[in-house]
């Protein structure tokens, strides 16, 4: 008795030129790609950042990863269109810490010293001791060791590569060196040529010498911008937010997505733009501090339709009709913006979505067959940011935001632009010191301390917010 193909065969005893075929019972071949399940966005996602992350923040990524996956944070910011007093009374009742004022009267207390660089200790925050430029060479936040396997966060799945041909993912990880090298007469398969361009596209080189980064400018906080947020380690909810006269008390948001409207430094009449501006949650900031009655003016952004129909639920629903109707929203291809109109921009650009990225399956950007659009990512982030600062008049400021870990779509893109407009533009921009940020917040959010030009909340079960991206740049000329 053998097996034949589909078949069984069967030899009869005393008979030896005779035989009988008998249908195997199990037929079928096993086909991966029919029968096989396909892993979730979300573990690819999750699988992309043990691989490329873990190098990059080390110790630290496994309580970044629980955070991740764990539920997160928000805050309400308080809509002063509201009865904005009622509702931080009764937010006041249920033990919330309103920490934007907690740091706006650190400011005031100090506000007749020339800097705020000490702290009363009085106060329970960390000393603030000096602030330093990050361009001196004894005070860089990055060693040229840590920057040369920097891009070991980037963003590439690890089961992209083909077994047969070399794991080139282990092969990009065991090197010391932001440059692999590969025997050309080697072949690969289509996703190992995407892991190799991806790779391409993430180096990151250390280029401090030529970048100048300026001392931190005080920032003059709106008092009409507060911000409550639960204790920490305090996971409990928030209250279904009440509306007076048809407008809603309050928002809930990432509490470190107010940090880069707290960078941007938004006053009454200034005029702002805010691309890629869609659902609103910056834009509802921003409108907090801004006054389009005494002169001030908000231009939102964005190039998706439903997005936009988004913000504008936002704008009606948080604010009267006559403040939504001087709110200009249009729909645009925000890179290919160039008039210098406004003299605060912030670029909040898309990008991974670290947080998204390992909770939700649709619209993922991990997904096979989003690979193209992923790997677009950082030019599309220097396009936007090239572009906003176009927007930008001299001596205005531009905040560039995101929210996600990954280095080469944070700090990477900072010092592309600006290498980009040294080389090729007559616009110059300078990068300011955001560091004393991280001691004012410290009670709030956990930083990372080695972020070269921006600074980097990160996820912390204590406090679940982030992650989120800052960097603060100023056109000179």
């Amino acid at each position: 008795m053998k097996p034949y193909g589909l078949l069984t065969v069967f030899r009869i005893k005393g008979f030896p030129n005779s035989c009988a075929f008998v249908p195997r019972r199990y037929r079928y071949k096993t086909k991966w790609a029919v029968n096989q399940k396909e892993m979730p966005n979300c573990q690819l996602a999750l699988s992309n950042f043990d691989a490329f992350y873990k190098p990059y923040f080390g110790d630290q990524w496994p309580s970044i990863r629980v955070s991740l996956l764990s539920l997160p944070k928000y805050c309400a910011v308080i809509n002063k269109y509201g009865n904005s007093e009622k509702i931080a009374s009764q937010l006041g009742d249920l033990n919330l810490i309103n920490f934007i004022d907690r740091v706006r009267k650190l400011q005031d207390k100090k506000k007749n010293e020339k800097t705020f660089m000490h702290l009363d200790d009085s106060e329970g925050e960390p000393e603030l001791t000096h602030i330093e430029s990050l361009s001196a060479p004894n005070n860089q936040q990055v060693s040229s060791s840590s920057v040369s396997t920097s891009d070991d966060s980037m963003n590439m799945s690890p089961h992209s590569s083909n077994d047969n041909e070399g794991n080139l993912e282990d092969e990009y990880l065991n090197s010391q060196n932001i440059n692999v090298f590969v025997p050309t007469e080697q072949f690969y398969s289509e996703r190992d040529k995407l892991l190799r361009e991806e790779m391409s596209i993430n180096s990151f080189q250390n280029l401090d010498d030529n970048f100048e980064i300026r001392p931190f400018e005080a920032l003059n906080i709106s008092q009409h911008l507060n911000a409550y947020v639960f204790p920490r380690a305090d996971v409990s909810m928030f209250p279904q937010a009440k509306s007076h006269n048809r407008i809603i008390g309050y928002y809930l948001m990432d509490a470190a997505s107010v940090i880069p409207v707290i960078a941007l430094d938004v006053q009454p009449t200034d005029k702002v733009l805010d691309l890629c501006a869609a659902p609103g949650g910056k834009s509802y900031t921003i409108l907090q501090s801004l006054d389009v009655y005494a002169g001030g003016s908000l231009t939102c952004t964005d190039s998706s339709p439903g997005r936009l129909t988004r913000l504008k639920d936002v704008l009606y629903s948080f604010f009267p009709a006559d403040v939504a109707e001087k709110i200009s929203v249009t729909k645009l291809d925000a890179t290919e913006l160039f008039q210098p109109r406004f003299n605060k921009v912030l670029v909040d650009a898309p990008c991974n979505s670290d947080r998204h990225a390992v909770t939700e399956d649709d619209n993922n950007l991990f997904k096979l067959s989003r690979t193209r659009d992923r790997l677009g990512l950082i030019e599309t982030q220097k396009k936007l940011l090239i572009s906003g600062i176009r927007c930008c008049v001299p001596g205005g400021t531009i905040v560039y935001s995101t929210c996600t870990l990954s280095p080469a779509q944070n700090d990477h893109v900072i010092q592309a632009v600006i290498e980009a407009l040294s080389g090729n533009s007559e616009i110059e921009v300078a990068v300011y010191d955001l560091s004393p940020l991280t001691k004012l917040f410290s009670k709030v959010f956990k930083f990372y301390k080695q972020s070269k030009y921006g600074q980097l909340i990160l996820p912390d079960l204590m406090n679940n917010f982030g992650p989120t991206y800052v960097a603060k740049l100023k056109r000179i000329k």
